[in-house]
Formats: structure tokens, sequence, C-alpha cells
């Protein structure tokens, strides 16, 4: 055990450590909302075309997608032009920003943009935050992550144009993963060892149970406008929280700031009611936990490069990550369940529409879904392995994704059973492949491989609407067959894995390729003595 972790130790869990978690608990359903609020207000609605005076009389309505009209020319002909507005059914949604703005025909991908331009930032956000949160801090990164989210979500329902309105979700889509990779770090360094397994579940939790409370909310109020704004006020309680929140003690000490950590573990100790050790002690210990950090995490490097220098190193640790033939494989195979993941898990949370069921219902449901998904998966995996109880989940998901993509519409309870326990099976493979990833990535590229992952499931969840919108206006069918079929190729992807459970985490690229060389009994004798000793 670190000596960090020792001093944690010594202060216990209190007010101070609680208050952090629960801020973040408090943080992850506003973020829930704005994410998964969105299949509320751009659905894919039934519409009739508008005819304006000059409409020949005979023209036939397709009430799914009528996007032009015959109209009567001056001299008596007819011709075909586009149309320029549209009746809407409001049956389900009184108001939304299809309707509104007519993202409907030439205008249809908007609605698929405003939900992918959303993870387009999170791509982003990935790509940086681990450097920004190493750099500036974790308080900081939540702070400005939280304001800035704040903001927009709050500005972003009184917007007059769609395209700003694009431009608003992208830059909420790069502080979201801003603030919530800084606050769940925050909540992880300044937890007990012992306690770190239960807080990292908790903190998550929230979202699942804000996805039930969604889809009540959504069947009272179906105005987008009005949703958009009840739902982003809570954002601003959120802010007083955090002048109550202190930046992480073990950052402060790595980045050679003691006085600052003193006041903080002070005040730690104040609210916990803790005795710590006299000053001279503990500056002491914070040499040696800066000399241990450094050495683990190398963030004196990091300390003195600026961006360009990072973004090098990010392309020296990706091409680290393929180099070698069993890194590479491992890397591959992450990739592809990484990118499945992303585009199966928003593609089901999208996809109500497509699936002809009521919207509101399945929200809830879903959300039901995911409490068992993202914690019972755990002692699953500890049961019978991570590579075989992610395995399963993708062949579960794929299995139910098929034959929901044959059931007819009209068997409307059989189709919401076959998608939430498809629901049920992806969020069940998130939560082990996100367990596994961080186990087998060596130490030297763990952080750069787990962020490269991250960008992989945006990467898929930026394609979830338009495959849903595109060729899902086909047949509803046809993107529940790609995502059985993707999930069904991703569950073979993890045979190019080695099993984690019980074997202890590599430190470096060489290390992992001499023990995944060996011949597999030797590979075997090597893991048992290394369990027991």
């Amino acid at each position: 055990m670190s000596k960090f972790d020792d001093l944690l130790k010594q202060l216990g869990t209190g007010v101070w450590n609680v208050f952090v978690v629960v801020a973040m608990c408090y943080w992850i359903p506003q973020i829930t909302c704005q994410n998964m609020g969105a299949a509320f207000l751009t659905p894919d609605l039934a519409h009739t075309c508008r005819l304006p005076p000059d409409a020949a009389p005979a023209t036939s309505n397709d009430t799914r997608s009528q996007c032009s009209y015959n109209a009567t020319t001056s001299s008596g002909s007819t011709e075909e032009r586009p149309c320029v507005q549209w009746d809407f059914d409001n049956s389900t949604f009184t108001n939304t920003i299809t309707s509104e703005f007519s993202l409907v025909c030439d205008r249809g991908y908007l609605r698929a943009t405003f939900k992918s331009v959303y993870f387009l930032g999170g791509f982003f956000g990935a790509m940086l935050n681990g450097w920004l949160s190493d750099r500036f801090g974790r308080k900081i990164m939540l702070a400005v992550g939280s304001v800035i989210y704040t903001l927009m979500t709050n500005i972003l329902p009184w917007l007059p144009s769609v395209n700003i309105m694009l431009l608003f979700r992208f830059t909420m889509g790069v502080t979201q993963v801003a603030s919530i990779h800084g606050g769940y770090t925050l909540a992880m360094e300044v937890s007990e060892p012992k306690y770190r397994a239960a807080v990292g579940i908790l903190i998550f939790l929230p979202w699942a149970l804000c996805l039930i409370v969604l889809g009540g909310y959504g069947y009272l109020l179906r105005d987008w406008r009005w949703l958009s704004v009840t739902t982003s006020l809570p954002c601003l309680l959120f802010l007083p929280m955090l002048l109550l929140l202190d930046e992480s003690p073990r950052w402060l000490i790595v980045r050679g700031r003691y006085d600052d950590a003193l006041r903080v573990l002070r005040k730690a100790a104040r609210w916990n009611k803790a005795q710590l050790p006299p000053e001279e002690e503990l500056r002491a210990l914070m040499d040696h936990i800066r000399k241990e950090g450094l050495t683990a995490t190398k963030e004196g490097d990091a300390s003195t490069s600026g961006l360009v220098s990072f973004l090098k190193k990010v392309v020296e640790d990706v091409v680290v990550l393929v180099r070698t033939r069993r890194m590479r494989s491992i890397t591959l195979s992450f990739y592809a369940q990484f990118f499945v993941l992303g585009m199966v898990y928003y593609g089901l949370s999208f996809g109500a529409d497509k699936l002809g069921v009521d919207p509101f219902v399945y929200m809830a449901i879903s959300g039901v879904m995911e409490v068992p998904g993202g914690t019972l998966t755990i002692p699953l995996a500890e049961k019978i392995g991570r590579r075989a109880s992610s395995t399963l989940s993708f062949v579960i998901t794929a299995g139910s994704l098929l034959v929901l993509g044959f059931i007819p519409s009209a068997l409307e309870w059989l189709v919401l059973t076959m998608a939430m326990l498809g629901r049920l099976a992806i969020t069940a493979a998130y939560q082990i492949v996100i367990l596994y990833v961080s186990e087998i990535f060596p130490t030297e590229v763990r952080v750069r491989g787990i962020g490269t992952c991250t960008m992989m499931s945006a990467t898929g969840a930026m394609l979830a609407p338009f495959i849903l919108e595109s060729l899902g206006s086909i047949k509803p069918w046809v993107p529940l067959v790609i995502f059985g079929v993707a999930a069904f190729v991703a569950s073979l992807a993890t045979f190019w894995l080695p099993e984690s459970r019980g074997a202890p985490m590599l430190d470096t690229v060489a290390s992992l390729e001499a023990v995944y060389k060996a011949p597999k009994d030797a590979r075997w004798a090597w893991r048992s003595m290394n369990m027991f000793s």
C-alpha cells in the first residue's frame, strides 16, 4: 500500500470524504438528463406536408415521409416542388426540436447530428482530459467543466438556431468529460482504499436512477423547451458545492505544493475529527509520497511539458500500443469492443421511436435494467472470469437484438422485453470490459490505453444516431441487425485476450510480451506463483 493510502487511513472516512462522493452523485444525474434526454428532444415524428394554395388537388399524402407535393403551374400542368411546411403528429410530444425547426426531409440529418455532435465533443474531451487534469488539477477541471456545462445547458433552450445549438452541444460534450473525469479522479483519490470499489460503483449508480425518473418526468412534461429548462436549472445547485470542495491532496503533493496540501489535510482532519502527525513528520511523509507518485505516474515530465509535447507523447504512446505482436492484438481487440459498446449502448438508448414503443416507458425501464447491469456484473466477472463474462454479455446482446429485428411491432411487450434484455447485457458488458482493460494494459501505457479506448467508444456513439436515422428509414429492423452482428463480432474479439482474473498487473509492454509469448503451461505456472506470492 502507498504512503498516501496510509495517510488516508489516518484521516479515516467522514464528512470530508463523503461530501466529495455526494457532490459527484448529485452531478452525474445532471449529465444524464442532457445526454440521454436528447431522445425526447429530436424524435422521428410522423409528418405530412402542409399543402400551399397552388397544390394540385389530387395530391396523395404519405404520413411518414412526405417531402414534396405536386403544384399546378400557370399553364395548367403539374410539377413537383419541395415541401416547406409540415404538420406533425403531436400525439406523443406536444413540441419538439424536430417539429419546431422542421428537422425532416432534407434537414432530417440534423436529428442525428444533434445527438452525435455531443459525442464528438466527448471524443476530443477524452483526448485531452487526462493531460489537463494532471496539469491543472482535479478540482479545477471539475469546476471549469461543470460551470461551462451549466451555462451551456441553461442557455440552449432559448437559442433561435439549430446550428448554434449544435455548437453548444459540442461544447457540452467536451466539458462533460472534463467534469466527470476530474470529479471521479478526485473522489477516488480522497477515498480510503477499502471503500474505493464501492465508491466507483456508487458514483455512477445515480445515472441509472436518473433514467428511471427521466422517463416519468418526460411523460408529464412533453414540451422540449420546458423539459430542457427544468432539467437544466438543477445544475445551478451544484455550483455552490464547488466552494466547499478541495483539491486532491495527492495531486498537490506530487506537484510539490506542500503548503496547499497541508491546508487541505488539516481541513480534512478537522471535518473528519481525526488526528494528523506533527507538521515535520507530515512534510517528510509528503516528500516520500511525491517521489512515489513521480516514479509511478511519471508526472514529473507532464508537469514541465506543454500541449505540443503532450500531443507528441500521445502519438508515441499510441504507437507503443500497436508496435509489438501481443500488445497489438490486445489493443485492437479492446478497440473493437469499445467501438461496439458505444454504438450499441447509445443505439438502444435512442432507438425507442424506431422500435415503435412508448418512449417514456422505454426510458424508465432502461434505467431499471442498468441497476443490475452496473452492480451485479463485477461479482459475475470474479466468479467466471473477465473473458467468459464479457463474451457471454456480448452474445446475449447479439442474440436479443437479432431476434428483436424480426419481431412484429404489434407485439410491443415482446419488443420491449428483448430490447431491455439487450440493454441489460450491453450495460453489463460495459462494466466488465472497463474493468478488464484496466487490468490488462501494462502500467506504462494504461492511462493512454484506457483513454484511446474511450475515444473508440465515443466514435461508436457518434455513429449510432446516423445508423438509426439513415438505415432505420429503410426498414426499422436494419439497425438492430447491424447492432446485433456488431455485438457478435465483439464477442469473437474477446478470444484474443488473456484472462486477467487472479493475475498480477504487469508494468511494462516488454513484460507483457515476455509472459504471453511463453508456452501455455509455463504461463499458468507463472500466474499461479504470482497469485500466492
